[in-house]
């Protein structure tokens, strides 16, 4: 299992980025899906890629606008991702740990994860 912790900050409310990290097709910011399917309860979601493979995730923990955590599957990698949101209106600090199983040898966590930091960047932007 290969893990990392990255750090963000966004000029916005933490409200605002919990609504787009829970919500991928919001204004399209995750460019890399083209759909998503969220069960009745919320506490399901599949994301279907461009490439067509699909993510399996589950939330474990939701509180708005604070945390977000959940356990995910993409083929054959699987893991977790936890992001703690801090600060008040007008600016968000967001924590993410991200932990992955599945990976090659030479390949690093953080590489997966901050690809969508940076889409999520230019959303709230």
């Amino acid at each position: 299992m290969k893990s990392c912790v990255l750090t963000a900050n966004y000029e916005c409310d933490a409200a605002k980025v919990w609504l787009y990290l829970t919500n991928p097709v919001l204004n399209h910011w995750r460019t890399d899906i083209t759909e998503t399917e969220i069960d009745p309860e919320g506490v399901r979601r599949t994301d279907t890629h461009k490439d067509g493979s699909k993510t399996q995730i589950t939330y474990t923990r939701r509180e708005k606008p604070r945390a977000v955590s959940c356990t995910f599957s993409h083929g054959r990698q699987t893991g977790t991702f936890t992001a703690i949101l801090l600060g008040g209106q007008g600016n968000a600090s967001l924590e993410c740990t991200f932990e992955i199983d599945g990976l090659g040898m030479f390949d690093k966590a953080h590489k997966h994860l901050q690809p969508v930091l940076d889409m999520l960047e230019k959303a709230l932007a």
